[in-house]
């Protein structure tokens, strides 16, 4: 590759410390990088940050702002953030490389990134990690032909062959004109518009544990045995549901987010976030005496009616008679 290895972030600043945690283990495990912070406004106390880490690791970061009247009228949500949206434009945004890793602020680069950096793009817009559950509904909400779906917390983009292809416009079109039902933003056009062009990589690339699923996913076959070994050696943890930094949190992989975490510049801050933080909410009274909701037991995905504090799993023709 022409471009040694660049990891690519959008944090505000909400998210900017756990973004500091991510980095500090990219370049823990990863001799040589170079980072790209995407923002549209932060705090300059957080800017300090980001100078003070440079300074301390000799990481070069290189600061892009974004504006983000740019995305005015793509697809949002309760949860997204314009933010969520600066990835799309990255190959525009560093014209001189040729790829670039765009990882969420919730993951934790804790392996050797050498792997996942030399992937062959070729004829490809990305290389991503396919998504841990929904992926044939997605597929079939999307029209998908590729039969596959990909989580995008984690891409790799062939940079050169994006620009060649005018991917921000492609990106720009559907978003602004389509009349398919949009549920995950960025993530279902992005995997709209590389259906047919996208290259799909090993699970280790981007861990998704499922423990606030009760470890529910829907992998299969070769797919889940690289799934099960992803979850033993992983490359790339994305650590979906709450996170370590929040009491409450129950991932089997925190304490080492944690330990990274200790030797990042905003342990101490951290670790006053855990210790003012309050456990999740328990369910409502109204809802310990009605509710319907999806239960996950592993590889099963049931509804489940919980009336009087009783639960009482549903079948799919009695659930469709209630909804009518």
């Amino acid at each position: 590759m022409k471009n040694k290895i660049t990891i690519a972030y959008a944090p505000d600043d909400k998210y900017l410390n756990q973004t500091i945690v991510s980095m500090t283990g990219a370049v823990a495990n990863n001799p040589h990088i170079d980072f790209v912070i995407l923002y549209n406004s932060l705090s300059d106390e957080n800017l300090f940050k980001l100078e003070n880490f440079q300074s301390k690791t000799q990481s070069r970061i290189r600061m892009v702002k974004v504006d983000p009247s740019e995305f005015d009228g793509f697809p949002m949500s309760g949860w997204v953030t314009k933010e969520a949206w600066f990835r799309v434009k990255l190959p525009d945004l560093c014209p001189d490389l040729d790829r670039i890793l765009y990882l969420d602020c919730d993951t934790l680069v804790c392996g050797d990134l050498s792997e996942l950096w030399q992937t062959n793009l070729d004829g490809n817009f990305l290389g991503a990690v396919e998504d841990v559950w929904d992926v044939q509904k997605h597929v079939k909400r999307l029209s998908l032909t590729q039969n596959t779906y990909f989580n995008s917390g984690m891409i790799l983009f062939n940079c050169d062959y994006c620009r060649e292809n005018n991917f921000f416009e492609l990106i720009k079109s559907y978003a602004l004109s389509t009349e398919q039902e949009i549920k995950f933003c960025d993530q279902d056009v992005l995997n709209v518009v590389t259906d047919g062009k996208k290259a799909i990589l090993h699970p280790k690339f981007n861990y998704l544990n499922t423990w606030w699923r009760n470890f529910y996913y829907e992998y299969i076959g070769k797919t889940e045995e690289e799934y099960i070994e992803a979850g033993k050696n992983p490359v790339i943890i994305h650590y979906t549901g709450l996170k370590p930094c929040f009491k409450g949190c129950m991932h089997p992989l925190k304490e080492l987010w944690w330990k990274y975490a200790e030797q990042s510049i905003v342990f101490d801050e951290l670790k006053s976030t855990y210790e003012n933080s309050l456990p999740p909410k328990q369910a409502r009274f109204s809802q310990k005496l009605f509710s319907i909701k999806n239960e996950f037991s592993h590889k099963r995905k049931i509804k489940i009616l919980t009336l009087l504090g009783i639960k009482i799993p549903l079948s799919g023709n009695l659930y469709r008679q209630m909804k009518n």
